[in-house]
């Protein structure tokens, strides 16, 4: 069974919008979206809240105003951990 979690538009824009830089990862918009990034360590996809919003991200970069600049590139969650994440840019 699926689990989809809700994102709203506006709430992911204002987060966006309330970033300093142009260029900003997904685990930037999680930690304004939730207060903090950890990785979902052996969470499948499907019940991975970072990993539906990144999908919720690729789904509605237009509507947000973003494009995608990298994908895959490792970083480190709030804890230290090694992870992945994906880097966008506004578009200007």
């Amino acid at each position: 069974m699926n689990k989809v979690l809700e994102f709203h538009l506006e709430d992911v824009r204002a987060v966006i919008m309330a970033l300093e830089q142009n260029r900003f990862s997904t685990a930037d918009i999680i930690r304004g979206y939730s207060g903090r990034f950890l990785t979902t360590l052996d969470t499948p996809p499907h019940y991975s809240s970072n990993a539906q919003l990144g999908k919720f991200l690729k789904r509605h970069a237009s509507d947000l105003g973003i494009r995608q600049i990298e994908t895959n590139t490792h970083i480190k969650d709030d804890d230290g951990h090694p992870t992945s994440s994906s880097f966008w840019q506004r578009n200007v």
